[in-house]
């Protein structure tokens, strides 16, 4: 199953536990997918942000098969890359990406992260 998890504000707010989770999901069918995103305003330093998301991800000890950053509009984007590559579950913390993913991949299903 390939599984999408929102990194600013999901992870970012309670890494100990995305590390127990992706932990636990982490398999032979499962695929982790970081869905993250930049602004325009970050859009020509977007690689050293990936760079930066990616030495987190590995000091926080979270398992993930591949990070991907999209730009604006993010609801849209991210319901696109959900669509194309058939991502089951997404977790974000922010419904109107969770809203967009719904209509766009109809097979995702989305949960809201409330936070800690």
């Amino acid at each position: 199953m390939n599984i999408g998890i929102d990194f600013d504000g999901t992870i970012s707010d309670n890494p100990g536990f995305f590390r127990e989770l992706a932990g636990a999901l982490t398999g032979a069918d499962n695929r982790i997918y970081i869905i993250s995103s930049y602004t325009s305003a970050d859009a020509d330093r977007a690689d050293a942000v990936a760079m930066e998301k990616r030495r987190m991800l590995r000091e926080w000890g979270i398992r993930y098969s591949e990070l991907e950053l999209v730009g604006e509009p993010i609801p849209d984007n991210k319901a696109a890359y959900c669509k194309d590559h058939d991502i089951k579950l997404m977790i974000d913390d922010l419904e109107e990406n969770l809203s967009r993913i719904r209509e766009t991949a109809k097979g995702t299903v989305c949960l809201l992260y409330i936070g800690r």
